[in-house]
């Protein structure tokens, strides 16, 4: 029969009682008061890590020792977020930039940006939209929207210019600007179509049609003149004026063909009886 050494009764009520006033048990009560540890380590049946916290940040962990996601203090002293996939590659980012503003940032499975939620260098917000390959493909900045081909060039532009108005631009593969449509200088709607070379080809003003050759000069005008009257006005490759058809200052009709230097050679002045 085992006989029980007072001695050791007492050394275990001792530890005991020490163990209980260190994690601060408060009395008639079982609930622990205060806890301050320098670090806490979490670990499964298995003796896996599962979990860290101390030194300012917090780590977990899968079944595999791979981390799954982190949350603390950077360099500069704003707080951050890490998630990581299943391979423990970084997957996501929330956190504070260098600037003081927040953003978010997510990955795709290869590592490359995918896309970007935040505050900018302006200090206003923006949303970009990467590719698979981690180029810009769409950005959404104060005030507009900007989107991207395959080679990193813009291809549209949809947005408010610098005088208010509002106003959209396509660009081809290479950049170069082909349609504008929006709000003009003189604060009216207007619409351009610019060729290969990125001349105008084509304007739709307000009450006005024009086009344009390669070369820049205009060759067609078709719209109301300064008296309220509409007329059609060609022009030869020089834009010297070859053929008019429309109404006068008189309000009557009149067609006018003119030489290559623009001189008349037949005038049909249409009078009434």
């Amino acid at each position: 029969m085992k006989v029980i050494d007072p001695k050791s009764v007492l050394i275990g009520v001792l530890i005991t009682l020490l163990v209980f006033s260190t994690l601060g048990l408060r009395p008639k009560t079982d609930e622990l008061g205060h806890l301050v540890v320098r670090s806490l380590t979490i670990e499964d049946d298995r003796g896996v890590i599962m979990g860290y916290l101390g030194n300012g940040y917090m780590q977990t962990y899968n079944q595999y020792g791979e981390p799954t996601l982190f949350i603390g203090t950077g360099k500069d002293g704003g707080g951050y977020m890490r998630a990581y996939n299943g391979n423990g590659d970084e997957s996501a980012y929330v956190g504070t930039g260098r600037m003081g503003g927040g953003y978010i940032r997510t990955y795709n499975n290869s590592q490359k940006e995918t896309s970007y939620l935040g505050t900018g260098s302006d200090h206003a917000g923006q949303l970009r939209i990467y590719t698979k390959e981690g180029e810009t493909s769409s950005y959404l900045g104060e005030g507009y929207y900007q989107a991207y081909n395959q080679f990193g060039e813009r291809t549209l532009f949809l947005g408010t210019g610098a005088s208010g108005g509002g106003y959209l631009r396509t660009y081809n593969f290479d950049g170069q600007e082909t349609v504008y449509v929006g709000t003009g200088a003189d604060s009216s709607g207007q619409l351009r179509v610019y060729d290969a070379a990125g001349e105008t080809g084509t304007f739709l003003g307000s009450g006005y049609f024009r086009t344009y050759n390669q070369f820049g000069k205009m060759t067609t005008y078709l719209g109301n003149g300064r008296d309220g009257g509409g007329y059609l006005r060609t022009n030869n490759k020089f834009e010297t004026e070859t053929a008019f058809l429309g109404t006068n200052n008189s309000n009557e009709g009149l067609v006018n063909l003119n030489d290559k230097f623009g001189q008349s050679f037949w005038i049909r002045l249409n009078k009434g009886d």
